[in-house]
């Protein structure tokens, strides 16, 4: 007979693991199947963790170089690359052992590793054996999605997964796409000392954010020294003389690039290659499956989560996608996947934080809406820190007055992000903010003095009739 399990989940990154830890709480017999041989994910082991553990040290690295801001003396800094890696590698290795003595903690959780694929609706093979499910989540995450480019050479290109394990810093790498991916990547470099260009094929950089945000970036990006180029036809990627050899078109012009290392960020795709889905009868299409609002796929038994479906891709919003759907298998109502509150942030310089509602976003839902501003160059705060570039913004619901969506530009809007979260969740309105009484001086501050800026404005216009 086949193994039985209440529940099978496949992928143990942000999505799957809480989500298996969840249910065996509940007293599930759950098997929690990867890839890899521990939990983590793409997140832990080729994303959010090592980018930040290389951009952490990149940024103090950067901040002793320009040190003199400060009227600081310090010459000849230096970066001990080998031993940002070996940090880099300690810290993975001590948080995928956490959650898996975690996991072991939970007598009816099992974690296994292995190559998985769908049999029929309720039974999987794992390896060569077979097992049988009541109930599925599917959260096998994404993967660089990889555009059809000519050239012999596209094999040799790095990804997000290559380029975290280089063992000596490169002296220079091409940026092929200019999402979150690669603007982090390349800002992070370019203050190490690596030479940096970017090729984008759209009109401006980060095409998913806000276009002020968006060009807050990018203006510093040319400021600091890093080559842009937009509006670009990728033509073909080849390997010449230990170089790649780049060939692209721009405003009807040709031209050839030759760089020691290319890295190709071009988007994500979900990753379902060799589940089989079809025969678990498991709808899904380009964007990934295809779930309702309850996150269950075309077979109400199966659901999916994180960057398997069309949906914000971020760990965190894995984490509460996870939540959501064992709420959904075994708490007796129904819970709705709703993503208007979703926050994130792009560790970028300026960073970019972002909850809620953007106008782009209201408009779609018919809001009309008040966008208000407080600019940072007025901040003391910021003032202070020699980071006045950026800015505070509400996006405000006309008609109720609750702020429904917050942006950040600003070198630490990362740390602050956290309360505009709370304001949005709360569906709190600019009076509501004027309540708390914020230190001086932070960047924090701004909250409260951007919603003072909205009152006062408010009242001029009620004293002119």
């Amino acid at each position: 007979m086949n193994t039985h399990y209440d529940l099978i989940v496949i992928g143990a990154g942000p999505a799957g693991t809480p989500a298996a830890m969840a249910a065996a709480q509940f007293g599930k017999k759950v098997l929690l199947i990867d890839k890899r041989s521990a939990p983590g994910g793409e997140c832990l082991f080729e994303g959010c963790i090592p980018s930040k553990v290389l951009e952490n040290a990149a940024n103090r690295y950067f901040e002793v170089v320009e040190s003199k801001r400060f009227h600081i003396d310090e010459e000849h800094p230096q970066i001990h690359w080998e031993e940002v890696l070996k940090d880099k590698d300690e810290i993975i290795k001590k948080r995928s052992m956490g959650a898996l003595m975690q996991i072991e903690k939970l007598p009816t959780l099992e974690f296994r590793q292995g190559v998985v694929k769908f049999v029929d609706t309720h039974t999987l093979r794992l390896n060569e054996e077979l097992l049988d499910f009541d109930k599925a989540i599917i959260a096998t995450g994404a993967k660089t999605a990889i555009p059809p480019i000519k050239g012999d050479a596209l094999e040799k290109v790095w990804t997000n997964r290559d380029v975290f394990f280089e063992e000596t810093l490169p002296k220079e790498i091409l940026f092929i796409g200019a999402g979150a991916i690669s603007c982090e990547l390349a800002q992070m470099f370019h203050k190490l000392g690596v030479k940096t260009h970017i090729l984008e094929r759209s009109e401006r950089i980060l095409k998913h954010v806000g276009e002020d945000a968006a060009l807050a970036v990018q203006n510093e990006m040319l400021t600091s020294g890093i080559t842009v180029d937009l509006n670009v036809t990728l033509q073909s990627i080849d390997f010449t003389d230990e170089k790649f050899v780049v060939r692209f078109s721009q405003n009807a012009e040709e031209r050839t690039l030759h760089y020691e290392n290319v890295l190709l960020a071009t988007g994500r795709v979900a990753n379902l290659d060799g589940l089989e889905l079809d025969k678990a009868k498991v709808e899904f299409d380009k964007h990934g499956v295809i779930v309702n609002d309850k996150l269950q796929s075309s077979q109400a038994h199966i659901y999916a989560c994180g960057d398997a479906i069309n949906a914000p891709k971020f760990a965190h919003t894995a984490s509460y996608e996870a939540g959501i759907v064992i709420h959904n298998m075994f708490a007796p109502s129904p819970h709705i996947v709703d993503y208007s509150k979703n926050s994130w942030v792009l560790f970028s310089s300026p960073q970019i934080a972002v909850v809620g509602l953007n106008e782009t976003d209201a408009k779609k839902h018919d809001i009309d809406i008040d966008v208000e501003i407080y600019n940072y160059a007025q901040d003391a705060r910021a003032q202070l820190d020699k980071s006045p570039q950026g800015y505070l913004k509400y996006i405000i619901n006309k008609k109720t007055k609750v702020i429904i969506g917050i942006e950040i530009v600003s070198e630490d809007a990362a740390s602050i992000i956290g309360e505009a979260s709370l304001i949005v969740a709360n569906e709190m309105s600019a009076m509501d903010v004027m309540k708390a009484i914020h230190p001086h001086p932070t960047l924090t501050e701004a909250f409260s003095k951007l919603a003072q800026q909205i009152f006062f404005k408010s009242m001029m216009q009620r004293s002119r009739g």
